[in-house]
């Protein structure tokens, strides 16, 4: 089992690289550029990315990251076939696309890993959504407003790595409650998967309470959220096999692309 000194993870929930401002001109490419001068990441862990999307001129986005960031690993796991606010259908099985396999050309929606380190196995599981959904302040061309929005389906991606971690990725339900009860049940499934365990997202929970309710140490404390003048930690990077006196923690600078800070860790 090779060291994991120095070991870099990010998180970063991409809004499906949409440029906030519209007017900044960010692209993931000039966003990454800009991150890698604060750390140099082993892994990034991502949300809300799209594949053959007409909003991201048809880009597989997590191969593109990728590509971008010089990573052998990658893998996506779609959420739903169709366009998020659209229409679209839900994915119920374990569906997992890497770089060994040919990815279709319909539109969908959901997680990524990315990896320099050799990945041994990758998993998924399935978290089901809210049937109810809520107002939220969603970003537009001119300004965010108030929108109801339906709840999506939620998922976890986990990259079994050589090094003897793993890494998890997932965006859990907006919806007061649900989130918790999603949560739960990853922090009950992960100890199935081998390795030192580190999960990272949007776990859309406030104050403190991702790491309250799943017991784990929060190894990237701050807020995240508005990527603009951030207030609330909804993004976390959580273990519990590493705690938070063995990391470097970094909340990102906002380089003009989503609503969200991507946020890392170095193991010391």
């Amino acid at each position: 089992m090779a060291s994991t000194q120095g070991f870099t993870l990010t998180s970063w929930n991409t809004l499906h690289g949409m440029a906030i401002p519209p007017s900044s001109g960010a692209t993931l490419e000039s966003a990454l550029n800009q991150m890698a001068k604060e750390v140099n990441p082993d892994v990034i862990a991502l949300q809300e990315v799209d594949v053959n999307q007409n909003r991201s001129d048809g880009a597989n986005q997590v191969e593109e990251v990728a590509q971008i960031v010089g990573a052998n690993y990658w893998a996506f796991a779609p959420s739903l076939i169709g366009t998020p606010g659209e229409k679209w259908s839900a994915v119920d099985s374990e569906l997992i696309y890497t770089q060994d396999l040919q990815v279709p050309s319909q539109a969908m929606y959901g997680l990524g890993i990315l990896s320099r380190v050799e990945v041994r196995c990758w998993h998924r599981i399935n978290l089901g959504k809210s049937a109810i959904g809520m107002p939220l302040l969603v970003p537009g061309e001119k300004r965010a407003r108030f929108t109801y929005v339906s709840d999506e389906p939620r998922s976890v991606l986990v990259a079994e790595l050589e090094n003897g971690l793993s890494i998890s990725t997932t965006h859990l339900s907006f919806v007061p409650g649900r989130n918790v009860s999603q949560l739960r049940k990853i922090i009950k499934w992960l100890p199935s998967i081998s390795g030192k365990h580190i999960l990272a997202g949007d776990l859309n929970l406030p104050w403190g309470i991702a790491a309250k309710f799943s017991g784990w140490s929060d190894l990237a404390p701050g807020a995240t959220y508005p990527s603009w003048k951030p207030n609330i930690e909804f993004d976390c990077i959580l273990s519990r096999d590493i705690k938070a006196e063995q990391v470097k923690p970094l909340i990102h600078q906002h380089h003009g692309l989503s609503d969200h800070r991507a946020l890392s860790i170095t193991l010391l």
